[in-house]
């Protein structure tokens, strides 16, 4: 199953403030990822991947999965 960065922020409950804080980026920070996480840093992405237990192949990267199902 490929989770988006948006969908496991929202199963967790987290509002995109608290995980920013959580991960010490700006709320914005959070916002333009859940939009387009294709410049994600590493740094970042292992934070996703540690605070959601997933692997990288489990993540969505890039735009919204919507847009690239056509």
């Amino acid at each position: 199953m490929q989770w988006t960065l948006e969908a496991m922020r929202v199963s967790a409950n987290l509002t995109q403030m608290e995980l920013a804080e959580e991960f010490e980026v700006s709320s914005q920070t959070i916002a333009r990822l859940e939009k387009d996480s294709s410049d994600i840093g590493y740094r970042t992405l292992k934070k996703y991947m540690d605070k959601f237990h997933v692997k990288f192949d489990d993540i969505f990267l890039g735009n919204k999965y919507e847009n690239f199902v056509k």
